[in-house]
């Protein structure tokens, strides 16, 4: 580990701005490429210029036209965030799309794991349709490795945010997580390498235990021979290992450089380079446990989490509201689901994955039984299996809820245009899950608005969709919102577990820093982006002038 907080940045050639595809007109970009003015947050905004660069030559020149023009980029990946970050708000797009490509296979000798180099747009569902094969479509970054992974058990990459077409550099700029975080940590823990271009055209590369902070501060060196100190903020925020957390920009004591850019969200830098682990991929054994309620669920995740025996991959929770919303869907469409009969008396399910090893699942299904039993439940209440496609099964029963949300909502939008859900994503400690599922509970019973729990609750990060029927119910359902942020800061908890901040939580954000800590994250920005060049209204409001 180098003991330095410096590092130097590196000069790229500036390919010529005609050799980059691009489209000048903002009518042309409305009409021929609205996606590119969208992200699935709904939110839309507009843009003059769209670019489509090839490389770090091709990036370095569009942005030494955005730097001539004075103009800001934002940064286009595959837009699947609901956060609104890739929403332009005139100026430039920088759109990743021809930046795809996969780069190769390595062995870590020190680490003894393998890991692979990709461009940012590569997409998740792409990475596990390569490591399928088996490496045959990646070269050696090291010395016979893709031989040796060939020849060696089935890797994967772990993190698994629910979006499968979510871009790999998007899950790194928000720190995405998803279910098998409960398991395995956010994008943070997985990020091996990255190269960053600064608003400058300058590039950082950055391996993880390279460079760490001295004195509250990391040094860099631009290509022209200026340095800018980059001041780590004081704030004493939940990091990912204590409390999901996808708010801000990182800051920890002594911290490592490469956290600083990972869930920066394109405020500081755009991505052109990753190297991530990989993990074996081991069998797996399903369990949808149906209870009587949302009080012995609760009771049963918690014994779940800490028992010593049973280590789980995942831990995802249904409310009573969630199985009432899946039932109506079995009525109308009986095979829709692609799963039995939802148990007429359940009020609450769990659903998650342990190892399967034909050595162990007699002793575990044992255990599972006992625990379900503390909680009024047991294995004859619950769906189980191993094969693939049981597992796709109950994938696709869990994702049924969110898909059933969003349909409802554009059947209502259709009445009132201006019509969204609002979907929480707030976490909270371990020592909290109960305090805030209460309020979430007794505040909502209380509201008559409509609205489901689920999602991620072994890491205590559920989401609680409001789906309001009109203006007025919108509007409530917004100081709902608000008051279930401050609820969870005050507990210790997450504003953003896993989505970031984007545009539309701005606000939230000073719930859980404030208005210094917010002002700490500004001064990194200015520091790196003086002109707020880059993404600027992401995390924070744009600097008045710019």
């Amino acid at each position: 580990m180098k003991e330095s907080n410096r590092i130097e940045a590196e000069k790229v050639d500036i390919a010529p701005i005609s050799e980059v595809r691009s489209v000048k007109d903002p009518v042309v970009i409305g009409s021929e490429y609205p996606a590119y003015l969208i992200d699935e947050s709904k939110m839309t905004g507009w843009a003059d210029f769209l670019f489509f660069p090839r490389s770090e030559e091709e990036l370095a020149s569009v942005f030494s036209f955005s730097r001539e023009k004075g103009v800001s980029s934002y940064i286009s990946g595959a837009r699947t965030g609901i956060s609104g970050s890739a929403v332009p708000q005139g100026g430039g797009i920088i759109s990743t799309d021809k930046m795809s490509g996969f780069l190769g296979l390595g062995w870590d000798e020190t680490q003894s794991r393998y890991f692979i180099r990709v461009e940012p747009a590569v997409t998740l569902s792409e990475i596990e349709r390569v490591l399928s094969k088996r490496g045959e479509e990646l070269i050696d970054l090291t010395p016979g490795a893709v031989a040796r992974f060939k020849n060696d058990a089935p890797h994967h990459y772990p993190v698994d945010p629910t979006e499968q077409g979510a871009s790999i550099g998007g899950t790194v700029a928000t720190n995405a997580s998803g279910a098998r975080t409960f398991k395995y940590g956010p994008t943070r823990n997985w990020v091996k390498r990255i190269r960053v271009m600064l608003a400058s055209g300058d590039i950082l590369d950055i391996t993880r235990g390279e460079y760490h902070a001295k004195d509250g501060s990391f040094i860099i060196e631009l290509s022209n021979g200026e340095e800018r100190e980059i001041p780590i903020p004081k704030y004493l925020g939940p990091l990912d290992h204590d409390v999901k957390n996808a708010a801000g920009i990182c800051a920890y004591e002594g911290m490592d450089l490469i956290d600083l850019f990972i869930g920066s969200e394109g405020v500081l830098s755009i991505i052109t380079l990753i190297e991530v682990w990989l993990k074996e991929l081991k069998p797996q054994f399903s369990s949808v446990l149906f209870l009587d309620d949302l009080e012995r669920a609760l009771e049963f995740v918690i014994g779940l989490r800490s028992d010593q025996i049973i280590t789980p991959e995942y831990i995802e929770l249904l409310d009573g509201r969630s199985l009432r919303m899946l039932r109506d869907v079995q009525e109308a469409l009986p095979t829709s689901l692609g799963v039995p009969p939802i148990p007429v008396d359940a009020g609450s399910a769990v659903l998650f994955d342990i190892p399967f090893s034909e050595e162990t699942i007699e002793r575990d299904l044992e255990r599972i039984g006992w625990l379900a039993g503390q909680c009024n439940s047991s294995l004859e209440r619950s769906w189980c299996g191993h094969e693939g496609r049981e597992l796709e099964r109950f994938f696709g029963f869990r994702h049924a809820v969110p898909e059933t949300v969003n349909a409802i909502i554009a059947q209502r939008k259709r009445e009132h245009p201006a019509m969204h859900k609002l979907g929480t994503d707030i976490s909270v400690p371990d020592g909290s899950l109960l305090e805030m599922m209460s309020f979430y509970t007794s505040r909502m019973d209380t509201s008559g608005l409509d609205y489901v729990i689920f999602g991620h609750i072994g890491d205590n990060h559920p989401h609680l969709n409001i789906l309001p029927r009109n203006q007025e119910e919108l509007e409530r359902g917004k100081v709902l919102y608000q008051e279930f942020a401050q609820k969870a800061v005050a507990l210790g908890g997450s504003v953003s577990a896993e989505h970031g901040i984007g545009k539309l939580k701005r606000d939230f954000l000073r719930i859980m820093y404030g208005d210094k800590g917010v002002e700490e994250m500004r001064r990194i920005k200015r520091s790196l982006d003086p002109g707020w060049m880059l993404s600027p209204g992401n995390i924070f409001e744009p600097e008045v002038g710019n």
